[in-house]
Protein backbone atom coordinates (compact mmCIF):
# COMPACT_ATOMS: atom_id res chain seq x y z
CA UNK A 1 0.00 0.00 0.00
CA UNK A 2 2.83 2.40 0.87
CA UNK A 3 6.08 2.37 -1.08
CA UNK A 4 8.85 3.71 1.16
CA UNK A 5 10.94 4.55 -1.91
CA UNK A 6 8.60 7.49 -2.56
CA UNK A 7 9.79 9.22 0.59
CA UNK A 8 13.41 8.90 -0.52
CA UNK A 9 12.63 11.13 -3.52
CA UNK A 10 10.21 13.57 -1.89
CA UNK A 11 10.29 15.59 1.33
CA UNK A 12 7.68 14.41 3.86
CA UNK A 13 7.15 17.90 5.30
CA UNK A 14 4.18 18.84 3.07
CA UNK A 15 2.49 15.51 3.74
CA UNK A 16 2.91 15.86 7.52
CA UNK A 17 1.62 19.45 7.51
CA UNK A 18 -1.39 18.43 5.41
CA UNK A 19 -2.34 15.71 7.89
CA UNK A 20 -1.73 18.09 10.83
CA UNK A 21 -4.03 20.78 9.39
CA UNK A 22 -6.80 18.23 8.82
CA UNK A 23 -6.43 16.87 12.36
CA UNK A 24 -6.59 20.39 13.81
CA UNK A 25 -9.70 21.09 11.71
CA UNK A 26 -11.34 17.95 13.10
CA UNK A 27 -10.35 19.01 16.62
CA UNK A 28 -12.15 22.33 16.10
CA UNK A 29 -15.28 20.51 14.92
CA UNK A 30 -15.26 18.20 17.95
CA UNK A 31 -14.88 21.25 20.19
CA UNK A 32 -17.80 22.98 18.43
CA UNK A 33 -20.09 19.96 18.83
CA UNK A 34 -19.13 19.65 22.48
CA UNK A 35 -20.01 23.31 23.21
CA UNK A 36 -23.21 22.96 21.18
CA UNK A 37 -24.22 19.79 23.08
CA UNK A 38 -23.51 21.42 26.45
CA UNK A 39 -25.52 24.55 25.61
CA UNK A 40 -28.42 22.50 24.19
CA UNK A 41 -28.42 20.41 27.37
CA UNK A 42 -28.55 23.58 29.45
CA UNK A 43 -31.47 24.89 27.38
CA UNK A 44 -33.43 21.60 27.64
CA UNK A 45 -32.83 21.54 31.41
CA UNK A 46 -34.29 25.05 31.68
CA UNK A 47 -30.98 26.78 32.22
CA UNK A 48 -29.78 29.87 30.35
CA UNK A 49 -27.64 29.57 27.22
CA UNK A 50 -24.21 31.22 27.19
CA UNK A 51 -24.71 32.98 23.87
CA UNK A 52 -21.33 34.67 24.00
CA UNK A 53 -19.55 31.32 24.38
CA UNK A 54 -21.70 29.67 21.70
CA UNK A 55 -21.37 32.45 19.13
CA UNK A 56 -17.69 32.95 19.94
CA UNK A 57 -17.01 29.23 19.51
CA UNK A 58 -18.87 29.15 16.18
CA UNK A 59 -16.90 32.14 14.88
CA UNK A 60 -13.55 30.73 16.05
CA UNK A 61 -14.32 27.35 14.47
CA UNK A 62 -15.52 28.84 11.17
CA UNK A 63 -12.50 31.14 10.87
CA UNK A 64 -10.12 28.41 12.05
CA UNK A 65 -11.53 25.84 9.59
CA UNK A 66 -11.36 28.34 6.72
CA UNK A 67 -7.70 29.06 7.48
CA UNK A 68 -6.83 25.38 7.99
CA UNK A 69 -8.67 24.37 4.79
CA UNK A 70 -6.74 27.00 2.84
CA UNK A 71 -3.46 25.83 4.37
CA UNK A 72 -4.35 22.19 3.65
CA UNK A 73 -5.09 22.99 -0.01
CA UNK A 74 -1.76 24.77 -0.24
CA UNK A 75 0.01 21.69 1.15
CA UNK A 76 -1.84 19.44 -1.32
CA UNK A 77 -0.54 21.62 -4.15
CA UNK A 78 2.93 21.68 -2.58
CA UNK A 79 3.04 17.91 -2.11
CA UNK A 80 1.81 17.36 -5.68
CA UNK A 81 4.34 19.79 -7.14
CA UNK A 82 7.24 18.31 -5.15
CA UNK A 83 6.40 14.76 -6.20
CA UNK A 84 5.80 15.71 -9.83
CA UNK A 85 9.08 17.60 -10.12
CA UNK A 86 11.11 15.00 -8.20
CA UNK A 87 9.77 12.03 -10.17
CA UNK A 88 10.06 13.72 -13.56
CA UNK A 89 13.58 14.83 -12.75
CA UNK A 90 14.44 11.27 -11.67
CA UNK A 91 12.91 9.79 -14.85
CA UNK A 92 14.68 12.31 -17.12
CA UNK A 93 18.03 11.80 -15.39
CA UNK A 94 17.57 8.03 -15.68
CA UNK A 95 16.71 8.36 -19.37
CA UNK A 96 19.85 10.43 -19.96
CA UNK A 97 22.01 7.95 -18.04
CA UNK A 98 20.59 4.99 -19.96
CA UNK A 99 20.82 6.78 -23.31
CA UNK A 100 20.35 4.25 -26.11
CA UNK A 101 21.50 1.35 -23.97
CA UNK A 102 19.66 -1.93 -23.83
CA UNK A 103 16.72 -1.69 -21.43
CA UNK A 104 15.73 1.83 -22.46
CA UNK A 105 11.97 2.04 -22.97
CA UNK A 106 10.40 3.02 -26.30
CA UNK A 107 9.75 6.77 -26.57
CA UNK A 108 5.95 6.40 -26.42
CA UNK A 109 6.06 4.18 -23.31
CA UNK A 110 8.54 6.46 -21.58
CA UNK A 111 6.36 9.49 -22.38
CA UNK A 112 3.26 7.82 -20.93
CA UNK A 113 5.19 6.80 -17.83
CA UNK A 114 6.63 10.29 -17.31
CA UNK A 115 3.30 12.05 -17.91
CA UNK A 116 0.27 9.86 -17.13
CA UNK A 117 2.13 7.58 -14.73
CA UNK A 118 3.37 10.47 -12.62
CA UNK A 119 -0.08 12.14 -12.73
CA UNK A 120 -1.60 8.96 -11.26
CA UNK A 121 1.16 8.73 -8.68
CA UNK A 122 0.70 12.41 -7.80
CA UNK A 123 -3.00 11.89 -6.97
CA UNK A 124 -2.15 8.79 -4.94
CA UNK A 125 0.56 10.65 -3.01
CA UNK A 126 -1.30 13.93 -2.37
CA UNK A 127 -4.82 12.50 -1.85
CA UNK A 128 -4.80 8.85 -0.84
CA UNK A 129 -1.77 8.69 1.48
CA UNK A 130 -2.77 11.76 3.57
CA UNK A 131 -6.31 10.37 3.85
CA UNK A 132 -4.93 6.99 4.96
CA UNK A 133 -2.99 8.49 7.88
CA UNK A 134 -5.70 11.03 8.67
CA UNK A 135 -8.49 8.45 8.94
CA UNK A 136 -6.49 6.43 11.48
CA UNK A 137 -5.85 9.51 13.64
CA UNK A 138 -9.40 10.89 13.18
CA UNK A 139 -11.04 7.63 14.23
CA UNK A 140 -8.96 7.51 17.41
CA UNK A 141 -9.69 11.19 18.13
CA UNK A 142 -13.46 10.75 17.82
CA UNK A 143 -13.31 7.51 19.82
CA UNK A 144 -11.35 9.32 22.54
CA UNK A 145 -13.91 12.14 22.66
CA UNK A 146 -16.83 9.68 23.01
CA UNK A 147 -15.45 6.92 25.23
CA UNK A 148 -15.52 9.24 28.27
CA UNK A 149 -19.30 9.57 28.02
CA UNK A 150 -20.07 5.86 27.47
CA UNK A 151 -17.57 3.20 26.56
CA UNK A 152 -20.05 0.58 25.26
CA UNK A 153 -21.34 2.45 22.14
CA UNK A 154 -17.86 3.87 21.57
CA UNK A 155 -16.46 0.32 21.44
CA UNK A 156 -19.23 -0.70 19.01
CA UNK A 157 -18.23 2.15 16.70
CA UNK A 158 -14.56 1.17 16.99
CA UNK A 159 -15.37 -2.46 16.14
CA UNK A 160 -17.47 -1.51 13.09
CA UNK A 161 -14.84 0.88 11.74
CA UNK A 162 -12.29 -1.81 10.61
CA UNK A 163 -14.99 -3.47 8.49
CA UNK A 164 -14.49 -0.75 5.86
CA UNK A 165 -10.74 -1.52 5.39
CA UNK A 166 -11.67 -5.22 5.23
CA UNK A 167 -14.02 -4.44 2.34
CA UNK A 168 -11.30 -2.34 0.71
CA UNK A 169 -8.78 -5.19 0.98
CA UNK A 170 -11.27 -7.71 -0.44
CA UNK A 171 -12.02 -5.42 -3.38
CA UNK A 172 -8.30 -4.78 -3.93
CA UNK A 173 -7.61 -8.53 -4.12
CA UNK A 174 -10.26 -8.87 -6.83
CA UNK A 175 -9.08 -5.68 -8.53
CA UNK A 176 -5.50 -6.95 -8.70
CA UNK A 177 -6.61 -9.57 -11.21
CA UNK A 178 -7.95 -6.79 -13.43
CA UNK A 179 -5.06 -4.44 -12.73
CA UNK A 180 -2.32 -7.06 -13.17
CA UNK A 181 -1.93 -6.08 -16.81
CA UNK A 182 -3.95 -2.85 -16.71
CA UNK A 183 -1.05 -0.40 -16.90
CA UNK A 184 0.86 -2.58 -19.36
CA UNK A 185 -2.23 -2.70 -21.60
CA UNK A 186 -2.47 1.08 -21.37
CA UNK A 187 1.17 1.69 -22.32
CA UNK A 188 1.01 -0.96 -25.08
CA UNK A 189 -2.09 0.72 -26.50
CA UNK A 190 -0.29 4.06 -26.51
CA UNK A 191 2.79 2.52 -28.14
CA UNK A 192 0.69 0.92 -30.88
CA UNK A 193 -1.14 4.18 -31.54
CA UNK A 194 2.15 6.10 -31.75
CA UNK A 195 3.67 3.45 -34.02
CA UNK A 196 0.65 3.33 -36.35
CA UNK A 197 0.47 7.11 -36.53
CA UNK A 198 4.20 7.36 -37.34
CA UNK A 199 3.91 4.76 -40.09
CA UNK A 200 0.52 5.80 -41.43
CA UNK A 201 1.84 6.63 -44.90
CA UNK A 202 3.48 3.18 -45.14
CA UNK A 203 0.28 1.45 -43.97
CA UNK A 204 -1.72 3.30 -46.62
CA UNK A 205 0.85 2.53 -49.31
CA UNK A 206 0.53 -1.21 -48.57
CA UNK A 207 -3.24 -1.02 -47.99
CA UNK A 208 -2.88 -2.19 -44.38
CA UNK A 209 -4.41 0.86 -42.67
CA UNK A 210 -7.86 -0.75 -42.27
CA UNK A 211 -6.36 -3.87 -40.67
CA UNK A 212 -4.34 -1.76 -38.21
CA UNK A 213 -7.41 0.36 -37.50
CA UNK A 214 -9.44 -2.73 -36.58
CA UNK A 215 -6.57 -4.00 -34.44
CA UNK A 216 -6.23 -0.80 -32.39
CA UNK A 217 -10.03 -0.44 -32.05
CA UNK A 218 -10.15 -3.99 -30.66
CA UNK A 219 -7.34 -3.22 -28.18
CA UNK A 220 -9.01 0.04 -27.14
CA UNK A 221 -12.34 -1.73 -26.59
CA UNK A 222 -10.68 -4.39 -24.44
CA UNK A 223 -9.01 -1.67 -22.35
CA UNK A 224 -12.35 0.20 -22.05
CA UNK A 225 -14.06 -2.94 -20.73
CA UNK A 226 -11.29 -3.45 -18.16
CA UNK A 227 -11.70 0.17 -17.02
CA UNK A 228 -15.49 -0.17 -16.78
CA UNK A 229 -15.13 -3.41 -14.78
CA UNK A 230 -12.84 -1.64 -12.37
CA UNK A 231 -15.18 1.34 -11.98
CA UNK A 232 -18.18 -0.96 -11.54
CA UNK A 233 -16.33 -2.79 -8.79
CA UNK A 234 -15.54 0.52 -7.14
CA UNK A 235 -19.20 1.60 -7.18
CA UNK A 236 -20.26 -1.72 -5.64
CA UNK A 237 -17.62 -1.40 -2.93
CA UNK A 238 -18.79 2.16 -2.17
CA UNK A 239 -22.34 0.85 -1.70
CA UNK A 240 -21.11 -1.80 0.75
CA UNK A 241 -19.05 0.79 2.64
CA UNK A 242 -22.10 3.07 2.88
CA UNK A 243 -24.14 0.24 4.37
CA UNK A 244 -21.41 -0.44 6.95
CA UNK A 245 -21.05 3.28 7.76
CA UNK A 246 -24.76 3.92 8.24
CA UNK A 247 -25.30 0.66 10.11
CA UNK A 248 -22.40 1.39 12.47
CA UNK A 249 -23.62 4.95 13.06
CA UNK A 250 -27.17 3.68 13.69
CA UNK A 251 -25.88 1.13 16.22
CA UNK A 252 -23.88 3.76 18.08
CA UNK A 253 -26.76 6.24 18.12
CA UNK A 254 -29.28 3.54 19.08
CA UNK A 255 -27.18 2.33 22.00
CA UNK A 256 -26.62 5.88 23.25
CA UNK A 257 -30.39 6.59 23.13
CA UNK A 258 -31.19 3.39 25.04
CA UNK A 259 -28.52 4.23 27.63
CA UNK A 260 -29.92 7.78 27.95
CA UNK A 261 -33.44 6.48 28.58
CA UNK A 262 -31.97 4.12 31.19
CA UNK A 263 -30.16 7.04 32.78
CA UNK A 264 -26.66 5.58 32.28
CA UNK A 265 -25.46 8.41 30.03
CA UNK A 266 -25.89 12.17 30.27
CA UNK A 267 -27.81 14.22 27.73
CA UNK A 268 -24.55 15.86 26.64
CA UNK A 269 -23.04 12.43 26.01
CA UNK A 270 -26.12 11.28 24.10
CA UNK A 271 -26.02 14.41 21.92
CA UNK A 272 -22.29 13.90 21.26
CA UNK A 273 -23.03 10.38 20.01
CA UNK A 274 -25.83 11.75 17.81
CA UNK A 275 -23.51 14.36 16.31
CA UNK A 276 -20.28 12.34 16.01
CA UNK A 277 -21.37 8.76 15.20
CA UNK A 278 -21.74 9.53 11.49
CA UNK A 279 -18.56 11.63 11.56
CA UNK A 280 -16.74 8.60 12.96
CA UNK A 281 -17.02 6.70 9.65
CA UNK A 282 -16.62 9.57 7.19
CA UNK A 283 -12.76 9.57 7.01
CA UNK A 284 -12.60 5.80 6.41
CA UNK A 285 -15.50 6.01 3.94
CA UNK A 286 -13.60 8.71 2.00
CA UNK A 287 -10.53 6.48 2.03
CA UNK A 288 -12.55 3.65 0.51
CA UNK A 289 -13.80 5.88 -2.30
CA UNK A 290 -10.17 6.60 -3.21
CA UNK A 291 -9.17 2.95 -3.66
CA UNK A 292 -9.35 3.24 -7.48
CA UNK A 293 -6.87 6.13 -7.27
CA UNK A 294 -4.75 4.03 -4.92
CA UNK A 295 -4.65 1.02 -7.26
CA UNK A 296 -3.73 3.15 -10.27
CA UNK A 297 -1.13 4.98 -8.19
CA UNK A 298 0.40 1.76 -6.84
CA UNK A 299 0.53 0.29 -10.36
CA UNK A 300 2.16 3.45 -11.73
CA UNK A 301 4.54 3.56 -8.76
CA UNK A 302 5.76 0.01 -9.37
CA UNK A 303 6.30 0.75 -13.08
CA UNK A 304 8.15 3.99 -12.36
CA UNK A 305 10.48 2.44 -9.81
CA UNK A 306 11.04 -0.60 -12.03
CA UNK A 307 12.30 1.86 -14.66
CA UNK A 308 14.35 3.90 -12.18
CA UNK A 309 16.03 0.71 -10.93
CA UNK A 310 17.03 -0.57 -14.38
CA UNK A 311 20.75 -1.49 -14.39
CA UNK A 312 22.96 1.23 -15.78
CA UNK A 313 26.25 1.11 -17.60
CA UNK A 314 29.09 0.90 -15.08
CA UNK A 315 31.99 3.25 -15.74
CA UNK A 316 35.42 3.51 -14.23
CA UNK A 317 37.01 6.60 -12.72
CA UNK A 318 40.07 7.16 -14.88
CA UNK A 319 40.66 9.95 -17.40
CA UNK A 320 42.92 10.08 -20.42
CA UNK A 321 46.11 12.01 -19.71
CA UNK A 322 46.24 13.27 -23.31
CA UNK A 323 43.83 13.41 -26.28
CA UNK A 324 42.84 10.07 -27.78
CA UNK A 325 45.35 8.94 -30.41
CA UNK A 326 44.88 5.19 -30.73
CA UNK A 327 42.26 2.50 -30.07
CA UNK A 328 43.17 -1.17 -29.82
CA UNK A 329 40.48 -3.87 -29.93
CA UNK A 330 41.58 -7.35 -28.88
CA UNK A 331 39.45 -10.50 -29.22
CA UNK A 332 36.20 -8.61 -28.62
CA UNK A 333 33.20 -10.87 -28.03
CA UNK A 334 29.70 -9.70 -27.16
CA UNK A 335 26.30 -11.34 -26.62
CA UNK A 336 23.07 -9.42 -26.03
CA UNK A 337 21.35 -12.11 -23.95
CA UNK A 338 22.60 -15.30 -22.34
CA UNK A 339 21.91 -18.27 -24.54
CA UNK A 340 21.75 -16.20 -27.72
CA UNK A 341 24.29 -16.44 -30.51
CA UNK A 342 27.24 -14.07 -30.30
CA UNK A 343 26.67 -10.65 -31.87
CA UNK A 344 30.46 -10.21 -32.07
CA UNK A 345 33.05 -12.98 -32.05
CA UNK A 346 36.74 -12.40 -31.27
CA UNK A 347 37.02 -9.14 -33.21
CA UNK A 348 40.45 -7.49 -33.25
CA UNK A 349 41.24 -4.15 -34.89
CA UNK A 350 43.13 -0.90 -34.37
CA UNK A 351 42.34 2.73 -35.18
CA UNK A 352 44.82 5.59 -35.19
CA UNK A 353 44.55 9.35 -35.13
CA UNK A 354 44.46 10.79 -38.65
CA UNK A 355 42.76 7.72 -40.12
CA UNK A 356 39.47 7.11 -41.91
CA UNK A 357 38.11 3.63 -41.18
CA UNK A 358 35.00 2.33 -42.92
CA UNK A 359 32.87 -0.50 -41.54
CA UNK A 360 30.72 -2.46 -44.00
CA UNK A 361 28.58 -5.56 -43.99
CA UNK A 362 25.02 -6.70 -44.47
CA UNK A 363 22.26 -5.82 -42.00
CA UNK A 364 22.69 -7.74 -38.75
CA UNK A 365 26.37 -8.44 -39.34
CA UNK A 366 27.43 -6.61 -36.15
CA UNK A 367 28.55 -3.20 -37.45
CA UNK A 368 26.47 -1.00 -35.14
CA UNK A 369 26.99 -3.36 -32.22
CA UNK A 370 30.74 -3.08 -32.68
CA UNK A 371 30.82 0.73 -32.52
CA UNK A 372 28.40 0.84 -29.58
CA UNK A 373 30.62 -1.54 -27.63
CA UNK A 374 33.59 0.58 -28.69
CA UNK A 375 31.87 3.60 -27.05
CA UNK A 376 31.02 1.58 -23.93
CA UNK A 377 27.28 1.84 -24.60
CA UNK A 378 26.76 -1.91 -24.30
CA UNK A 379 28.00 -3.54 -21.08
CA UNK A 380 29.13 -7.11 -20.63
CA UNK A 381 31.63 -7.50 -23.45
CA UNK A 382 34.61 -9.86 -23.29
CA UNK A 383 38.06 -9.05 -24.57
CA UNK A 384 40.02 -5.83 -24.48
CA UNK A 385 39.36 -2.29 -25.72
CA UNK A 386 42.26 0.08 -25.07
CA UNK A 387 42.04 3.85 -25.53
CA UNK A 388 45.63 5.11 -25.66
CA UNK A 389 46.99 3.01 -22.79
CA UNK A 390 43.82 2.85 -20.65
CA UNK A 391 41.24 0.07 -20.70
CA UNK A 392 37.81 1.32 -21.78
CA UNK A 393 36.21 -0.27 -18.72
CA UNK A 394 38.41 1.89 -16.47
CA UNK A 395 37.44 5.19 -18.11
CA UNK A 396 34.78 7.44 -16.61
CA UNK A 397 31.63 8.23 -18.57
CA UNK A 398 32.65 11.89 -18.71
CA UNK A 399 36.04 11.00 -20.19
CA UNK A 400 34.40 8.89 -22.91
CA UNK A 401 31.82 11.55 -23.78
CA UNK A 402 34.53 14.21 -23.93
CA UNK A 403 36.61 12.21 -26.41
CA UNK A 404 33.93 10.59 -28.60
CA UNK A 405 30.86 11.58 -30.63
CA UNK A 406 28.32 9.28 -32.28
CA UNK A 407 26.24 10.63 -35.17
CA UNK A 408 23.59 8.43 -36.77
CA UNK A 409 20.43 8.86 -38.83
CA UNK A 410 18.36 8.93 -35.63
CA UNK A 411 19.87 12.21 -34.42
CA UNK A 412 17.30 14.71 -33.18
CA UNK A 413 16.78 18.39 -33.96
CA UNK A 414 14.70 20.31 -31.43
CA UNK A 415 11.91 22.75 -32.26
CA UNK A 416 14.22 25.65 -31.44
CA UNK A 417 16.38 28.01 -33.49
CA UNK A 418 19.26 26.76 -35.66
CA UNK A 419 21.66 28.48 -33.26
CA UNK A 420 20.22 26.75 -30.19
CA UNK A 421 20.42 23.36 -31.90
CA UNK A 422 24.06 23.96 -32.84
CA UNK A 423 25.00 25.18 -29.36
CA UNK A 424 24.07 21.76 -27.95
CA UNK A 425 27.36 20.61 -29.48
CA UNK A 426 29.32 23.39 -27.77
CA UNK A 427 27.45 25.89 -25.54
CA UNK A 428 30.49 28.23 -25.55
CA UNK A 429 30.74 28.46 -29.35
CA UNK A 430 30.75 31.99 -30.75
CA UNK A 431 28.58 33.13 -33.66
CA UNK A 432 31.68 33.15 -35.87
CA UNK A 433 32.35 29.51 -35.01
CA UNK A 434 28.75 28.63 -35.84
CA UNK A 435 29.05 30.23 -39.29
CA UNK A 436 32.40 28.49 -39.85
CA UNK A 437 30.97 25.06 -39.11
CA UNK A 438 27.97 25.77 -41.36
CA UNK A 439 30.46 26.68 -44.12
CA UNK A 440 32.16 23.30 -43.63
CA UNK A 441 28.91 21.44 -44.28
CA UNK A 442 27.83 23.86 -47.08
CA UNK A 443 24.80 25.16 -45.21
CA UNK A 444 25.96 28.75 -44.61
CA UNK A 445 24.47 30.13 -47.85
CA UNK A 446 21.17 28.37 -47.18
CA UNK A 447 20.97 29.74 -43.61
CA UNK A 448 21.87 33.30 -44.71
CA UNK A 449 18.87 33.29 -47.06
CA UNK A 450 16.48 32.42 -44.24
CA UNK A 451 14.53 35.35 -42.71
CA UNK A 452 15.88 34.67 -39.23
CA UNK A 453 19.26 33.25 -40.31
CA UNK A 454 20.74 31.58 -37.20
CA UNK A 455 17.60 32.51 -35.24
CA UNK A 456 15.32 30.77 -37.74
CA UNK A 457 13.08 28.32 -35.86
CA UNK A 458 13.12 24.68 -36.85
CA UNK A 459 10.06 22.49 -36.68
CA UNK A 460 10.08 19.30 -34.62
CA UNK A 461 13.05 17.12 -35.60
CA UNK A 462 13.88 19.51 -38.44
CA UNK A 463 10.82 18.56 -40.48
CA UNK A 464 11.03 21.87 -42.39
CA UNK A 465 14.47 20.84 -43.74
CA UNK A 466 15.26 18.34 -46.46
CA UNK A 467 16.79 15.02 -45.43
CA UNK A 468 20.23 16.11 -46.62
CA UNK A 469 20.07 19.50 -44.89
CA UNK A 470 18.96 17.85 -41.67
CA UNK A 471 21.86 15.37 -41.70
CA UNK A 472 24.36 18.13 -42.49
CA UNK A 473 23.07 20.21 -39.59
CA UNK A 474 23.51 17.20 -37.29
CA UNK A 475 27.04 16.81 -38.65
CA UNK A 476 27.75 20.52 -38.00
CA UNK A 477 26.61 20.12 -34.39
CA UNK A 478 28.95 17.14 -33.96
CA UNK A 479 31.90 19.07 -35.43
CA UNK A 480 31.45 21.76 -32.76
CA UNK A 481 32.19 19.17 -30.07
CA UNK A 482 35.90 19.12 -30.90
CA UNK A 483 36.12 15.43 -29.98
CA UNK A 484 38.94 13.05 -30.95
CA UNK A 485 36.81 10.07 -32.05
CA UNK A 486 33.93 10.53 -34.49
CA UNK A 487 31.62 7.60 -35.24
CA UNK A 488 29.15 8.00 -38.12
CA UNK A 489 26.49 5.29 -38.36
CA UNK A 490 24.62 5.38 -41.69
CA UNK A 491 24.74 9.19 -41.72
CA UNK A 492 24.35 9.24 -45.52
CA UNK A 493 21.28 6.99 -45.46
CA UNK A 494 18.28 8.59 -47.14
CA UNK A 495 20.02 11.80 -48.27
CA UNK A 496 20.32 13.30 -51.74
CA UNK A 497 23.45 12.76 -53.83
CA UNK A 498 24.72 16.33 -53.35
CA UNK A 499 24.45 16.13 -49.56
CA UNK A 500 26.07 12.70 -49.62
CA UNK A 501 29.12 14.09 -51.47
CA UNK A 502 29.36 17.05 -49.07
CA UNK A 503 29.17 14.79 -46.01
CA UNK A 504 31.81 12.40 -47.35
CA UNK A 505 34.13 15.32 -48.16
CA UNK A 506 33.75 16.64 -44.59
CA UNK A 507 34.51 13.19 -43.15
CA UNK A 508 37.64 12.82 -45.27
CA UNK A 509 38.91 16.22 -44.15
CA UNK A 510 38.04 15.48 -40.53
CA UNK A 511 39.94 12.18 -40.73
CA UNK A 512 43.20 14.05 -41.34
CA UNK A 513 43.25 15.10 -37.67
CA UNK A 514 40.82 12.78 -35.88
CA UNK A 515 39.89 9.11 -35.64
CA UNK A 516 36.89 8.65 -37.93
CA UNK A 517 34.76 5.48 -38.11
CA UNK A 518 32.13 5.38 -40.83
CA UNK A 519 29.44 2.69 -41.13
CA UNK A 520 27.79 2.37 -44.52
CA UNK A 521 25.79 -0.11 -46.57
CA UNK A 522 26.93 1.61 -49.75
CA UNK A 523 30.35 0.31 -50.67
CA UNK A 524 31.06 3.11 -53.14
CA UNK A 525 31.00 5.49 -50.14
CA UNK A 526 34.00 3.79 -48.54
CA UNK A 527 36.44 3.88 -51.44
CA UNK A 528 38.26 6.87 -49.92
CA UNK A 529 38.81 5.12 -46.57
CA UNK A 530 42.27 4.22 -45.26
CA UNK A 531 41.01 0.82 -44.16
CA UNK A 532 37.76 -1.10 -44.56
CA UNK A 533 36.50 -3.56 -41.94
CA UNK A 534 34.15 -6.16 -43.42
CA UNK A 535 31.71 -7.81 -40.97
CA UNK A 536 29.71 -10.96 -41.54
CA UNK A 537 27.57 -12.71 -38.88
CA UNK A 538 29.42 -11.03 -36.01
CA UNK A 539 32.86 -11.85 -37.38
CA UNK A 540 35.42 -9.44 -38.77
CA UNK A 541 36.16 -11.38 -41.95
CA UNK A 542 38.47 -8.93 -43.73
CA UNK A 543 40.49 -5.79 -43.04
CA UNK A 544 42.38 -3.97 -45.80
CA UNK A 545 42.35 -0.81 -47.88
CA UNK A 546 39.61 -0.55 -50.56
CA UNK A 547 41.97 -1.23 -53.48
CA UNK A 548 43.21 -4.49 -51.96
CA UNK A 549 39.69 -5.64 -51.14
CA UNK A 550 38.47 -4.92 -54.66
CA UNK A 551 41.30 -7.00 -56.09
CA UNK A 552 41.63 -9.81 -53.53
CA UNK A 553 38.36 -10.13 -51.60
CA UNK A 554 35.70 -12.25 -53.28
CA UNK A 555 33.16 -11.20 -50.63
CA UNK A 556 33.83 -7.49 -51.08
CA UNK A 557 34.08 -7.85 -54.86
CA UNK A 558 30.73 -9.66 -55.13
CA UNK A 559 29.01 -7.22 -52.77
CA UNK A 560 30.44 -4.25 -54.70
CA UNK A 561 29.41 -5.74 -58.07
CA UNK A 562 25.86 -6.30 -56.81
CA UNK A 563 25.67 -2.69 -55.66
CA UNK A 564 27.03 -1.33 -58.97
CA UNK A 565 24.49 -3.38 -60.90
CA UNK A 566 21.70 -2.14 -58.65
CA UNK A 567 22.76 1.49 -59.12
CA UNK A 568 22.99 1.12 -62.90
CA UNK A 569 19.61 -0.58 -62.93
CA UNK A 570 18.14 2.27 -60.87
CA UNK A 571 19.66 4.78 -63.29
Amino acid sequence: MIDKRLFQLVEKKSLILLILFRVLSLGLMIGLWLVFAQQLTSYLNGESIHWLMLVGTVLVVLIGKAILTKLAEKQIYQASAELRLSMRRAVMEKAFRLGNNEGQLPASTLTQLAVDGIEQLEIYYSRFLPQLFYCLIASLMIFGSLVGFAWQPAIVLLICMPLIPVVIMMVMKIAKRILSGYWSDYTNLGSKFHENLSGLSILKAYDQDKYKQEEIVSDAERFRKATMSLLSMQLNSITIMDIISYSGAALGIGMSLIMFTNGTISMTGMLMFLLLSAEFFIPMRQLGSLFHVAMNGISACSKLFAYLELPEQVYGAKKLEKPLEKIEVRDLTFTYEKGESEALHEVSASFNKGSFSAIVGKSGSGKSTFVRVLLNQLPGYQGGIIWNDVSLSDLSGEAIRKQAVLVDNHGYLYAESIQENLLIGNPQASETELWNVLEQVSLADFVRKLPGQLNELLEENGSNLSGGQRQRLLLARALLREAELYVFDEITSGVDLESEKIILAVLQKLAQEKIVLFISHRLYNVLAADQVLVFEAGNLVEVANPEQLQQESSYFKNYFSEEEALLKGGA
